[in-house]
């Protein structure tokens, strides 16, 4: 019999998924990727050598990839509302079906625990309260409807050898080698280095959580390694802070007065109609996660690589998600 004892990371070589990995190995585990490279595996190259990577796609996942495997942490998905926008189909198959067949593979290899990256975006567009897990759903997007319909998936599964955990993530901050710049504080920072400023779209008066992506990191890693009764079937929150998004402009603009001049412009007529809180207390009590990175932490960490010259190819798709899934198709190599 094979002893279990690797980790397998679905969506490794991306954003959070890179990141995550390189922890992961670095805290002496051993890892299995699996991930489609949609964006290359350029962002594992420094680890490459330490880790089984194999390229496959969620939608056809093999019992087998789950041989020696004792824990799933599953990020493989179509991550935003524009994505999820230009092909729903893609969007469904992915992060739904895909989902549910790494958890029934799961479910018939036994191994046991199993996270899930879903989104704060769940709750969708409300005015009043601050989000906690209880709080009512109303998805407002194909990409928010398709982590619901995930998690609810998941949760039928739960049994005496099934341990799904639910993470439901904030706008994700922060360096990555798999960088992206169409994330909010990623954005700022990026217009702030190249521009020297940073734009507010429309009055800036709507809310967003926000978690740095090392923080999302460790939370996944911390779920896989705790006691069952404290994470079984559980939906946890993942949420450093919640922003006005004309604070947050503020508050980067603060965080690297040191580093550049920056200037906030208001850009008005812009219409947003996304606007919510979440409340992150429950995993602190449940495992101890609570986040270690503040948004100026995060656009400092991304200015100091910008200087170093890295990354700083704005233009090039390859960091903006939607703008790359476009190219990709055009190219004839569809989702």
């Amino acid at each position: 019999m094979v002893e279990k004892e690797m980790i397998l990371v679905t969506g490794g070589a991306g954003y959070i998924g890179a990141v995550l990995v390189k922890k992961l190995v670095e805290a002496g585990e051993k890892v299995r990727v699996l991930d489609k490279l949609y964006f290359g595996d350029e962002a594992l190259i420094d680890i490459k050598p330490k880790i089984e990577l194999i390229k496959a796609d969620v939608r056809e996942f093999k019992p087998e990839y789950l041989d020696g495997v004792k824990a799933v942490i599953h990020l493989g998905s179509l991550s935003n509302d524009p994505t999820a926008e230009f092909d729903p189909r893609a969007n469904h198959e992915i992060n739904f079906e895909g989902t549910m067949r790494v958890a029934e593979a799961c479910v018939k290899r036994k191994v046991k625990r199993m996270t899930f990256a879903s989104s704060c975006a769940i709750y969708g567009f409300h005015l009043d309260g601050i989000a906690d897990e209880n709080f009512p759903t109303n998805p407002q997007s194909e990409y928010a409807q398709s982590k619901l319909d995930a998690e609810k998936g998941l949760l039928s599964l739960v049994g005496p050898d099934f341990c799904p955990v639910i993470l439901r993530q904030a706008t994700v901050f922060g360096f990555s080698p798999r960088m992206r710049w169409d994330l909010v504080i990623n954005t700022m920072t990026k217009d702030a280095f190249s521009k020297g400023k940073i734009f507010i779209y429309g009055d800036g008066q709507y809310w967003r959580p926000l978690v740095h992506v090392g923080d999302v990191a460790e939370a996944h890693v911390k779920v896989i390694r705790a006691s069952g009764d404290q994470v079984k079937g559980k939906i946890f929150n993942l949420v450093h802070k919640n922003f006005l998004i004309k604070d947050l402009a503020y508050s980067v603009k603060d965080a690297l007065k040191d580093e550049q001049k920056v200037e906030v412009e208001i850009l008005p007529g812009v219409v947003e109609n996304r606007s919510y809180r979440v409340a992150g207390d429950k995993i602190k009590k449940a495992i101890g996660w609570e986040p270690g990175f503040t948004e100026g932490e995060g656009a400092k960490e991304i200015i100091k690589v910008l200087k170093s010259g890295k990354y700083t190819d704005f233009d090039n798709p390859i960091y903006y998600n939607i703008k790359w899934m476009k190219m990709l198709v055009e190219k004839g190599q569809a989702f």
